[in-house]
């Protein structure tokens, strides 16, 4: 109950990677707030521009770009 009322207070907003995970926290958080519900905070904007980085770099790398 502490950790609920220090986020509210601090709005802190949880988010968790996949629905699994949301859902075994959410099992946690129902012992002390029943009307809590889960959100799964999708895909990290920050891995998807990874990616799309290193997909770039493999073309390159396909194409012969790297090899000048």
């Amino acid at each position: 109950m502490k950790f609920i009322l220090i986020a509210a207070a601090l709005n802190l907003q949880m988010t968790y990677a996949s629905e699994d995970i949301c859902q075994k926290a959410l099992s946690v958080v129902k012992e002390q707030d029943k009307t809590a519900f889960c959100i799964p905070a999708g895909a990290d904007e920050a891995s998807i521009m990874l990616e799309r980085f290193l997909d770039v770099m493999r073309r390159m790398k396909e194409i012969g770009i790297d090899k000048q």
